[in-house]
């Protein structure tokens, strides 16, 4: 029985088998989980139109943002920066929530954003002019105590349909 295992056929079978265990092992192990993801990655931003409707009592109008940060990642509060373009419709002044304060290793006391966050971008017009609008912004933040990127721009697009108007004040009901 021991000749028979000698046989090239029966090295090449156990050469392949060999193989085949290496390339699973290579294939099950995580390739890098230790290195920190691009920014698109760890900080994916995303758009809609808010149309609040007066008659239910939502008067909120303009572009929401939603940001879906990564687990063990978070975005500060005060380096986030938004330009709409073409600049035909004004928006305010952003509206962020609060955020969670901490005593950044980077900056110091800081608010920051965790797992996820909505920033609206209210419209400053009642008539917003249809088209494709894109929503330039700058942001910063960081992999929990590993690194702190540098200030990266992102971009989403949002669409305004042709009529698309809010009302200048609240429509009482009768």
């Amino acid at each position: 029985m021991q000749a028979s295992l000698r046989t090239p056929a029966m090295k090449s079978a156990c050469l392949f088998l060999a193989a085949a265990c290496l390339a699973g092992a290579a294939i099950a192990a995580p390739a890098g989980s230790d290195d920190p993801l691009e920014p698109d990655q760890a900080f994916r931003p995303s758009a809609r139109l808010v149309a609040g409707d007066a008659t239910a009592g939502s008067q909120r109008h303009g572009i929401d943002i939603e940001y879906r940060i990564a687990p063990g990642y978070y975005l500060y509060r005060s380096r986030l920066k938004f330009e709409l373009s073409p600049p035909t419709v004004l928006v305010g002044t952003p509206e962020l929530p609060p955020g969670i304060e901490v005593d950044d290793p980077f900056l110091g006391k800081s608010a920051i954003f965790r797992e996820n966050v909505t920033i609206h971008l209210p419209f400053a017009v009642s008539v917003a002019k249809p088209g494709r609008y894109k929503v330039k912004i700058t942001a910063q933040g960081c992999a929990e105590d590993r690194l702190c990127y540098s200030p990266f721009p992102q971009e989403v697009v949002v669409n305004i349909p042709p009529g698309y108007r809010m009302s200048d004040s609240p429509v009482l009901p009768r």
